[in-house]
């Protein structure tokens, strides 16, 4: 029996359908796995070494290198990458591990493994779906974010420090299994990478963060609290702090003041603002400058500069806002002067 006479080969496949390399060599496709990965041992199963298929499509979304696919039964080892965590994630057939003196297995009913960094061995049936490492630092990272401000994330470290497969029976868990499978159907728009535009999409960060939810079970009550007063108090403190940086927008604002303002760390303003912005405090302080500097260009008092709007809104040098302007917005400051003055009122 091959591989094509199997349920799993005939199953729907996470992404690329149409992209696919179909590999019949074991040897060659150990190799190019471990440009990738740290294996230390791959082959066929006994019995099904003239029937070895594996058929896979590997891309990368943002920082995650995500592999896809089918394959005949095989065996190998993984070795120990530590502050890196494996994640498998089973579609059809099944899939057994040996990690830690433990034996976990996925299927239809437990579909996700997980292993935080050790060694582990695995042996596979038919089996269909997708094998990715998440950084670890960044998952604790992105399950603060969620949590909200004043949540630190060394507090979801013993989360995630022990392998372990997920069931879909749990109803939260198949909820968020659910939304894994739907961030690598993202992927599957092939019009959108020649011009650069998937990567806008940020299915790695929406990836982290279902993993997060799902991994972190103490988020559903820190959530949950988001909405008691002191989860309140949290978020208005936040909003308040962003209404101070809009009306102090032209004077010296640094992490130092923000921690002052609002009695938290640094730490955790930074993973505020990444939940909310997309981007660290400072970074976000210097977006709104360029884009107020932007909105005042195309609307200029009688005799404006660009030199008078560059010292309004705080910066150091003409030359440096122009250069840091023209990387934001792709045009100069005086194109948007020039802009703004042709189409003032008579």
């Amino acid at each position: 029996m091959t591989i094509e006479d199997t349920t799993v080969a005939s199953s729907p496949l996470l992404f690329r359908r149409h992209n696919l390399l179909v590999d019949r060599d074991p040897q060659a496709l150990a190799e190019r796995l471990a440009r990738h990965y740290t294996v230390a041992d791959f082959a066929p199963r006994q019995g099904f070494e003239r029937q070895f298929l594996h058929r896979a499509a590997t891309l990368a979304a943002g920082d995650l290198l995500l592999t896809g696919g089918c394959t005949s039964p095989v065996q190998g080892m993984i070795g120990a990458c530590p502050g890196v965590a494996a994640i498998n994630l089973c579609c059809a057939g099944s899939a057994r591990y040996q990690i830690d003196g433990l034996n976990l297995e996925i299927g239809p009913q437990r579909p996700l493994y997980f292993a935080p960094g050790q060694e582990y061995r695995f042996i596979t049936e038919h089996y269909n779906g997708a094998v990715f490492h998440v950084d670890l630092n960044r998952l604790q990272q992105t399950a603060a974010a969620i949590a909200g401000m004043g949540v630190s994330s060394r507090r979801f470290a013993h989360e995630l420090e022990a392998p372990r497969t997920v069931s879909s029976q749990d109803q939260r868990s198949a909820v968020y299994l659910r939304i894994l499978r739907r961030c690598f159907a993202l992927l599957d728009e092939p019009e959108l990478e020649p011009v650069g535009e998937l990567h806008h999409l940020q299915v790695d960060d929406l990836i982290y963060r279902a993993l997060a939810l799902l991994l972190c079970p103490s988020l559903e009550r820190l959530i949950a609290d988001q909405g008691s007063p002191a989860g309140m108090g949290r978020a208005q403190i936040f909003e308040d702090l962003l209404n101070w940086i809009e009306s102090h927008i032209s004077e010296p604002i640094n992490l130092t003041a923000l921690e002052q303002r609002t009695g938290y760390s640094r730490r955790n303003l930074q993973l505020a603002f990444q939940q909310r912005f997309g981007c660290g405090p400072i970074h976000w302080v210097r977006q709104r400058r360029l884009e107020k500097a932007r909105q005042q260009l195309l609307d200029p008092q009688p005799g404006e500069s660009v030199a008078a709007v560059s010292a309004r809104f705080g910066f150091s040098s003409v030359s440096v806002f122009s250069r840091d302007f023209r990387s934001a917005f792709g045009l100069r400051p005086s194109d948007l002067l020039r802009e703004g003055r042709r189409h003032q009122p008579e």
